[in-house]
């Protein structure tokens, strides 16, 4: 949870250390802002999505920020992306198509093996991964891979295949509902720290 010197620019799309260098970027949502840790996703590390389902819609809370990402010069990577969160990024009008990238791991390659290699190399601003598995290990090795690239890895998980306790320091599980969405705040035990419907 944040404390008392961390600041919160509701307005801003980078909140920045009072040096000036640019931490988070604004998930577009004051909500979701408040709700993380330094008021954004961070712009290297990596992030856990828990979801209900292969099939729970998760790209409209990541969109603000990914369609201000994909105006800089790195790469947005999909690797072995379900087909609506495909479906979403390229049709959404705002995101430069041509900074995306969906990456379909090769025979005998994981999908956390292509996560890793495309976060450690520098090239991509942001590396979405589906893997389809979980290990803590998995998690502590693509942190690693995220900080040596400058990166930002968001790995997208399922309820039923989670592991505890998890590598992921930054863990949020997102619930749909017929009343609407909530996103949650978990530790790495995957216990509730926070919540706010969205």
């Amino acid at each position: 949870m944040k404390t008392a010197n961390q600041l919160h620019h509701v307005n801003a799309w980078e909140s920045t250390t009072a040096s000036g260098s640019s931490l988070v970027t604004s998930t577009g949502s004051a909500v979701l802002d408040e709700l993380l840790p330094g008021g954004g996703w961070p712009r290297s590390g990596l992030v856990e999505v828990i979801l209900p389902d292969a099939y729970s819609e998760a790209m409209s809370v990541l969109m603000p920020a990914l369609v201000r990402i994909s105006q800089q010069r790195r790469w947005i990577a999909m690797v072995n992306p379900t087909w609506p969160a495909r479906s979403q990024l390229f049709t959404e009008s705002a995101v430069r198509h041509e900074r995306v990238l969906q990456v379909n791991p090769h025979p005998g390659r994981s999908a956390l093996w292509t996560a890793e290699s495309l976060l450690q190399a520098g090239e991509c601003s942001v590396v979405m991964a589906w893997p389809n598995c979980r290990t803590e290990l998995m998690g502590k090795r693509l942190e690693k891979a995220a900080a040596h690239g400058k990166a930002l890895g968001i790995l997208f998980s399922y309820e039923g295949l989670q592991t505890q306790p998890s590598g992921v320091a930054l863990r949020i599980r997102l619930e749909c509902g017929r009343e609407g969405r909530a996103v949650y705040l978990l530790n790495g035990r995957g216990e509730t720290l926070a919540g706010e419907a969205l």
